[in-house]
């Protein structure tokens, strides 16, 4: 079988491409960590981009959501972001610094997940914007990439302290520690058959 792979230009060399999502548009938006910008990309390669509001925001992983909002992580000042379907960015400061917010998802009811890798917690913003985090039971677990898998609850990697972990929307954490030592779990997602 053959695969043809098509590249596309971006119009800074280093503008450091790191997270990409698909909007309910079916536009690709893209965020890019040295310009501190999201990026849209229709099917047809037409590029725009947004400056973020605050500066060196490093920008990092980037979701969508069923109503068609953008949501990303700042994660050198401590930020969640928001751009509307009309182009407005509202920041969201976590309560607690230096957290490294890195991965993000929509959970099940409408709520926005994500990590906080330097932080050591999982953290989620309301519908009305009320943040709330939870501390992970392992200091060092590095949470990094979360997914909501299909039993209503959120699913992360924990690369730090070599486990998986489960929070409920009421901030119940389990953890499930991967037989295998070093595996250094990173990525997670829901596959086809609905395992994770």
């Amino acid at each position: 079988m053959r695969i043809n792979i098509e590249e596309y230009e971006l119009p800074h060399i280093d503008s450091g491409p790191y997270g990409i999502t698909t909007g309910k548009d079916g536009a690709l938006r893209f965020t890019q960590h040295k310009t501190n910008q999201i990026g849209r990309m229709t099917v047809d390669g037409k590029l725009t981009h947004i400056d973020l509001p605050t500066v060196n925001a490093g920008v990092l992983s980037i979701t969508s959501t069923a109503q068609g909002d953008i949501w990303f992580t700042e994660n050198r000042v401590n930020k969640i972001g928001k751009l509307t379907v009309t182009g407005e960015i509202t920041e969201y400061t976590l309560p607690t610094s230096d957290s490294g917010p890195f991965e993000i998802t929509q959970g099940h009811n409408g709520d926005i997940w994500f990590t906080e890798m330097n932080g050591n917690r999982v953290g989620v913003i309301s519908r009305d914007g009320e943040i709330t985090e939870y501390d992970l039971p392992d200091p060092g677990s590095y949470p990094s990439f979360i997914v909501a898998g299909t039993d209503h609850a959120l699913w992360f990697t924990e690369w730090g302290s070599n486990q998986i972990g489960r929070i409920t929307v009421n901030g119940k954490i389990t953890e499930y520690p991967i037989p295998i030592k070093n595996a250094e779990p990173h990525g997670i997602v829901v596959g086809s058959d609905k395992a994770l």
